[in-house]
């Protein structure tokens, strides 16, 4: 039979009997606080962890990053856009470019006329850029734009060129290039079928374009001249030429008639069948152009599209 432990009482009042006597361990708080300290670090990098986890389980092919190159360096310069120049128009104000200046800027009864002097050792064909001149009034509004077409300058020669304003209350103007890239997007109001005309006038002349899904298909062009216009005689001969040089040209109909008083020229063009360089005109576009050349250029040419 086991020997029990014998207690001893003390006999003393209020004095407390021991039974046992527990000693503390002095290493016991500090694993504590170091087990408390490791679960505080592991919740704070939980969402590193659960990424290593993702990742060591599913990983991503990541693509090596190829050194950058000089077009790499230069990449969104084009996107800075380019300053334009304004020149107040003043007498004396001369426009100088890298091949060719402007001047002799005069505006009087409803036109503008300068002369281009070719300064460089090549001839210049504007035919083949895209220069436009911007008019604006002193509050800066964009009055009116005009392009510069069709005109050729020789070496170290000049033209005189003339145009029609729309609004002659000119005080600053700027002389630009303007690449069809940058043209404003121009969408026309298609039917179901993605057909859609753009409209342009001016003068004596109705052009209509005929889109599919805005790419030129064809073009209608029509000038009616009055009886009674002082031009009629010499237009008819001059439309009668015309159509016929258009009418040796497969792909294009054209017609002189007269009808109520009224001569007309009418000229239809199917660019689907018409061989691209066979006619000469610059408001006959080519097969599929988009319709915010036209637009852009027409307008500035003086006609009015809708």
């Amino acid at each position: 039979m086991a020997r029990k432990k014998k207690v001893v009482i003390v006999d003393q009042e209020l004095t407390p009997t021991v039974l046992y006597t527990k000693k503390e361990k002095k290493g016991s708080i500090i694993w504590l606080i170091f087990i408390f300290a490791i679960f505080i670090a592991v919740v704070i990098k939980l969402p590193d962890i659960a990424i290593y986890v993702e990742n060591y389980f599913n990983p991503e092919v990541t693509p090596p990053v190829s050194p950058n190159t000089p077009d790499d360096d230069n990449e969104g310069e084009d996107d800075v856009p380019e300053e334009v120049t304004e020149y107040q128009l003043v007498e004396g104000l001369q426009i100088e470019e890298d091949n060719f200046n402007l001047s002799n800027f005069v505006v009087a009864d409803n036109q503008i006329s300068f002369t281009v002097t070719n300064t460089g050792e090549e001839l210049i064909d504007f035919s083949d850029l895209d220069y436009f001149l911007n008019l604006y009034n002193s509050n800066k509004m964009l009055l009116q734009r005009i392009m510069i077409s069709d005109e050729i300058v020789t070496i170290g020669g000049s033209v005189d060129l003339v145009y029609d304003l729309n609004d002659s209350n000119i005080s600053i103007i700027s002389f630009m290039e303007i690449p069809e890239e940058d043209y404003p997007a121009h969408v026309l109001d298609a039917d179901e079928s993605g057909n859609a005309t753009l409209i342009c006038t001016k003068d004596y002349e109705t052009v209509s374009y005929h889109f599919v899904n805005n790419q030129l298909l064809t073009i209608q062009d029509v000038f009616s001249v009055l009886a009674t216009d002082p031009n009629y005689n010499t237009l008819y001969s001059s439309y009668q030429a015309l159509a016929a040089t258009y009418n040796t040209i497969g792909g294009i109909d054209s017609a002189v008639t007269v009808e109520n008083n009224t001569l007309y020229f009418r000229t239809n063009i199917n660019l689907r069948t018409v061989s691209n360089g066979s006619f000469n005109n610059d408001i006959y576009y080519p097969l599929n152009t988009d319709a915010k050349i036209m637009n852009f250029e027409l307008e500035a040419n003086g006609y009015t599209c809708n």
